[in-house]
């Protein structure tokens, strides 16, 4: 393991380790355990089944962002990448996250390396549009929830900033051509990545498949927390994980803890928290929600370990 590789792995255990005793401190331990072992198991394994479910639908938009690059692979190799992704980005503990494994993967059976970002970037900024989209239609909600200014005001700025960071890259490709921006490694790459992101805009079928691909998984994620506070008998409406879960699973995507730990539960405390939900109510949804991911990543890391590098072959075609 290199300095830096080792640098950024403890850095991860130290913001998952801070994150985590911020989002305990102030609970009942006994009072989360005893509603995490009280798990109606009918009701979590139909949360497994949503889960599999968000697997399908991540290979079914990257098989679509896959032929807008003239690559093809079949469903089942699709899959695998999906799979084994949630290993990387829920169980293992390294510095490779499921979308750097797609990208080093897809790069070694043949994908040039700029077009496996591309491929990549492409897929994780739809999936973040179509969270935006999920938001907007959650932020009314909260106005029935929230009865402080500044909380509200928070979803809003999350929310704004959301929208005006894609309106900004989606304008960019279409900035005329200026030699003094275009000597800018990033700029040159913002470009890039604005004309790829400005193609999934254009209305084919393909495209609208992926976007319905990408936007099932964040509805399939609520509905899968609704599960699993029935699972907890927890007292939580879906109005009220519809209205705040997806601005916390956007906080937790940000890539500095482990799996989202850490991240997710703060944030879970303190935006359920708004619409009068517990503490320890809001952390057992959080933390089964996480083990349910780390069950799944577990179920890719045995595909990955099984698997060699034939089944994860793209083909330089267009479909």
């Amino acid at each position: 393991m290199g300095r830096r590789t080792a640098v950024k792995l403890l850095i991860k255990c130290l913001v998952t380790a801070v994150l985590l005793w911020a989002a305990f401190r102030r609970v009942d331990l006994a009072a989360i355990a005893t509603l995490l072992s009280g798990t109606d198991p009918a009701w979590a394994a139909l949360a497994l089944l949503l889960t599999g479910f968000i697997v399908v639908s991540d290979a079914f938009l990257l098989s679509s962002v896959l032929r807008m690059f003239e690559r093809r692979a079949t469903f089942a190799t699709a899959l695998i990448y999906s799979l084994v992704g949630w290993f990387f980005s829920n169980v293992a503990l390294s510095t490779v996250g499921g979308d750097i494994f797609r990208g080093i993967q897809l790069s070694r059976v043949g994908t040039p390396v700029g077009a496996a970002m591309r491929i990549i970037l492409c897929q994780r900024l739809l999936s973040f549009a179509t969270l935006v989209i999920v938001m907007i239609g959650g932020f009314p909600l909260a106005f029935g929830y929230v009865h402080r200014g500044g909380d509200l005001m928070l979803l809003g700025v999350i929310l704004a900033v959301s929208v005006t960071g894609l309106s900004l890259l989606v304008m960019i490709s279409r900035f005329p051509r200026s030699p003094s921006l275009d000597q800018w490694s990033v700029f040159r790459k913002l470009q890039t990545l604005s004309s790829d992101f400005g193609s999934l805009l254009a209305p084919t079928q393909r495209n609208l498949g992926a976007w319905t691909a990408a936007l099932s998984q964040h509805l399939l994620r609520v509905a899968i927390l609704a599960t699993l506070a029935m699972a907890l008998k927890l007292d939580i409406g879906l109005p009220v994980l519809f209205a705040f879960t997806p601005a916390a699973l956007l906080v937790a995507m940000i890539p500095i803890s482990f799996g989202g730990w850490g991240v997710r539960e703060f944030s879970f405390v303190y935006l359920l928290g708004e619409a009068g939900v517990g503490a320890e109510a809001a952390l057992s949804l959080s933390i089964a929600f996480g083990l349910l991911r780390v069950v799944v990543g577990g179920i890719g890391g045995v595909v990955w370990a099984l698997l060699d590098e034939k089944y994860y072959r793209v083909d330089a075609r267009a479909a």
